[in-house]
């Protein structure tokens, strides 16, 4: 059994994760850091990096670097009625600058700037294709962890054990914290093809009842699609046969059969596919003695609002400077811990709801929600107010809920 000693162990190789321990490295601490993956492994679709994510990464001298690759730097994001109705347009433009823009990318671009960077730090140790395997206790406080890689055993020490593995983290299981996890019943066929011709720089939403594609593209030769599919018909839909799911995505709006045939065309394979089931997490607490829980681990939400991967970072910053001052007061206690949790949450808590909301609207199927959702999202684009301080939520510059003022408005003649 060999053993490791570190100030800090971070077990999840995610983006969340390799912030802070590139925050805390800067810092002077010796930081660990433990995935089961052996490397990041693509897959077939994107993700967004708001305003919030690109001032983090702005910070750590990585945009500079993110912006010279391919990436697709997106400044508006337009909703379409199935009919064709054009509903709304959030226009990140209205944004201050220099964060007046959305990144639209495949994921493994990012994390192959991230794990580089990573790797030229000397006080960053990285443990790939390690799995955890429980949790080391001295008392009631977190020591560390058991871990396993190629089937020999590894024991890691820790001041500081973060949970950054996801939103079925076996990490917060271990921690003992409860918490409720709820699983949507929609989730996402997605895929990535190849961008049409004749389509502009900006992202689109197109939604029915029950029913949403959205097409977002990720590179100047890349275009992400992602379909709404219960879960629980998933296997039947597979079973139709891969033509008939297409034939149904083709006939939602009369825009994306126009633009779309060609590329599904090329489209032969499940295989070229992935399913993206959507789960919010909601724990008690965050943190124990010892140990603190990051990203979706303790907070995973729907990806309507487009956070995930942002607020993990987020969650970083905040937490790196809580985690310092710790070892400046020798003190890693639950309640010296708790700042980190009390400064993350009510945000965390805004971008649940809105989550949630979005869920209730933008996947209805009923008449009255199907009418009420198109109201609501044609006021948003007369009223500014509206638009400004939804924009502003999701793109993480602000943390303002709608109050029964702002419905009334999106809901009023």
């Amino acid at each position: 059994m060999s053993s490791k000693k570190y100030d800090v162990l971070v077990i999840g190789g995610g983006a969340g994760g390799l912030v802070l321990a590139l925050i805390l490295a800067k810092k002077g601490f010796q930081v660990a850091v433990l995935d089961r993956q052996t490397r990041p492994e693509p897959l077939p679709r994107g993700e967004i990096l708001q305003p919030n994510g690109l001032k983090i990464l702005d910070r750590l001298g990585l945009l500079h670097e993110l912006l010279n690759t391919d990436v697709h730097l997106n400044k508006q994001v337009h909703f379409y009625q199935a009919s064709g109705t054009h509903l709304c347009s959030v226009d990140y433009t209205t944004l201050p600058a220099p964060y007046d823009y959305s990144l639209i990318l495949l994921p493994e671009v990012l994390q192959e700037i991230l794990l580089q960077r990573v790797a030229a730090v000397p006080n960053i140790d990285t443990y790939w294709g390690t799995a955890f395997e429980s949790i080391l206790w001295h008392g009631d406080c977190v020591a560390g962890a058991k871990a396993s890689r190629e089937g020999a055993g590894l024991d890691f020490s820790a001041r500081i054990v973060v949970g950054s593995d996801g939103a079925a983290s076996r990490v917060r299981d271990a921690f003992r914290l409860p918490y409720q996890a709820h699983a949507y019943t929609g989730g996402y066929v997605t895929m990535v093809v190849d961008r049409p011709l004749g389509f502009e720089d900006d992202s689109r939403y197109y939604l029915g009842k029950e029913q949403i594609f959205g097409a977002f593209p990720v590179s100047r030769k890349k275009i992400y699609l992602f379909y709404l599919t219960p879960t629980k018909q998933l296997e039947a839909i597979k079973a139709r046969g891969l033509q008939s799911f297409k034939t149904e995505m083709l006939s939602l709006h009369p825009e994306i059969a126009a633009l779309f045939s060609a590329p599904l065309r090329a489209l032969s394979s499940w295989q070229q596919t992935a399913y993206m089931r959507c789960f919010r997490v909601k724990c008690k607490r965050w943190l124990t003695h010892g140990g603190t829980l990051l990203g979706d681990a303790a907070h995973a939400m729907n990806p309507h609002v487009a956070q995930g991967r942002n607020a993990a970072m987020e969650d970083a910053v905040v937490l790196a400077e809580v985690i310092a001052h710790c070892f400046k007061t020798d003190d890693f206690s639950q309640t010296a811990l708790a700042a980190y949790e009390q400064a993350r949450r009510p945000d965390i808590n805004v971008l649940q709801n809105l989550a949630d909301e979005m869920v209730f609207f933008w996947n209805a199927g009923a008449p009255p929600l199907v009418w009420l959702r198109d109201r609501v999202f044609k006021k948003v684009q007369r009223r500014r107010h509206l638009h400004d301080k939804l924009l502003g939520t999701i793109a993480g510059i602000q943390s303002r809920p709608f109050n029964l003022r702002d419905r009334w408005h999106a809901l009023r003649p």
